[in-house]
C-alpha cells in the first residue's frame, strides 16, 4: 500500500469511492467524475493537494487537503479502514509543508460517522456556521440615521471595513486579500458594496454587501444544513462558496447602523424583485449571531472541527 499524488484518471475512481461510502449518509448526492475533473481543472490546480491510498494499482481511498487549512474525510473502501489514518496524517503532513497551522473539515451535523472518526483524531468543534431567511417584507425600513449617509465602497475604504469586521475577518486575510475579494470578485459587482458613514467626519459607521442575482439560488430552495459558505458572507473569503440571490451581510459599529445598512438592503432587493433575503454567521461572533437572531429566522446550520497539525 502507497500513498501518492493525484495522477490523471483519478477522477472516476474518487468519485466511486465517495459514493460507495458516503451513499448512505442522511441528504447524501452522488458525485460523478465529470463534477471531480470540473475542479481539478480550475487554475492553480494542485495535483499534491489530492492523496490516494493505492493498494497495488487499485485506489481504494482518498483525501484532499485546501491552502486554508480546510481538508476533506479519508474515504476509504469498506474493507480498507486502515488507511484512514495513514491518509490523515499524509494530509495533515501536506499542511505543515505549507506553513498551515489549523486543519479544519465542515460536514453536515447528522453525519455521525464522518464526525466521530475525525474527533477520534483529535477534532473538536469549534464553531457553527448558522444559516438564516427572512421575507423582506418583514424586515425594518428604518430612514438612514440623521447626518450619515450611504456611500459605495472603495478599495481605499479596506482598513475601515477590516476595523468594523473586528475578528470575523480570518488572520491571514490582510489588505490585499480582501481587495481582491471584494472589488476584484466575478460574481459580484462594486455596486453591491455599501458604507453607511457619517456625514461631518467621514467615521464609518457600517459596511453591507448585498447581492442579487437572478442566475443564483434561490435561498428558499437549498439546504440549509449543507456544509456550504455562502457568497459574501463576510469573514468566508477564502472559502469555496454558494452563490444565493438575495445574500446579504454586514459588519457594524452599533445595532442602529446595523439596521439602517439591513433596510437599505431590503429596499434594493425588494427593487430587484426578491421575497427573501438570506445571511450566513459563525457562531463564536455572539454580535452578529444576535443581531441576526433578532431580523431573521435560523434556516439550518452546519459545524466547523478543528486542530492543531
Amino acid at each position: 500500500m502507497i500513498i501518492r499524488h493525484y495522477q490523471p484518471g483519478d477522477e472516476a475512481v474518487q468519485a466511486q469511492i465517495y459514493n460507495a461510502v458516503a451513499g448512505g449518509l442522511p441528504a447524501f448526492k452522488p458525485a460523478s467524475a465529470e463534477e471531480v475533473a470540473r475542479r481539478y481543472q480550475a487554475p492553480g490546480f494542485d495535483r499534491t493537494s489530492k492523496f490516494y491510498a493505492d493498494d497495488h494499482g487499485e485506489v481504494v481511498g482518498y483525501a484532499v487537503l485546501n491552502p486554508n487549512g480546510r481538508i476533506s474525510y479519508p474515504w476509504c473502501l469498506p474493507g480498507s479502514e486502515a488507511i484512514r489514518e495513514p491518509l490523515l496524517e499524509a494530509v495533515l503532513a501536506g499542511l505543515r509543508e505549507r506553513g498551515v497551522r489549523e486543519a479544519w473539515a465542515a460536514y453536515r451535523a447528522d453525519w455521525v460517522p464522518v464526525l466521530d472518526f475525525l474527533g477520534t483524531q483529535g477534532f473538536t468543534k469549534k464553531r457553527e456556521m448558522i444559516n438564516y431567511l427572512a421575507p423582506i417584507a418583514a424586515l425594518p425600513r428604518d430612514p438612514v440615521p440623521e447626518g450619515a449617509g450611504i456611500w459605495q465602497l472603495e478599495p481605499e475604504h479596506v482598513p475601515e471595513l477590516h476595523a468594523l469586521g473586528g475578528g470575523v475577518f480570518p488572520d491571514d486575510c490582510g489588505a490585499e486579500a480582501l481587495t481582491q475579494f471584494y472589488w476584484e470578485n466575478p460574481y459580484f459587482g462594486p455596486e453591491c458594496l455599501l458604507a453607511l458613514r457619517r456625514a461631518e467626519d467621514g467615521a464609518f459607521l457600517g459596511a453591507t454587501l448585498a447581492i442579487a442575482n437572478a442566475a443564483y439560488a434561490d435561498p428558499r430552495k437549498i439546504d440549509a444544513s449543507m456544509p456550504c459558505f455562502r457568497l459574501g458572507a463576510i469573514g468566508t473569503e477564502h472559502d469555496r462558496h454558494k452563490r444565493i440571490n438575495g445574500m446579504f451581510s454586514v459588519v457594524f459599529r452599533d445595532e442602529n447602523a446595523a439596521v439602517a445598512m439591513l433596510a437599505e438592503a431590503a429596499r434594493r432587493f425588494e427593487q430587484a424583485g426578491l421575497t427573501h433575503i438570506a445571511a450566513q454567521a459563525p457562531s463564536d461572533a455572539p454580535h452578529l449571531v444576535a443581531f441576526y437572531d433578532r431580523h431573521f429566522k435560523r434556516q439550518g446550520a452546519f459545524p466547523i472541527v478543528a486542530r492543531g497539525v
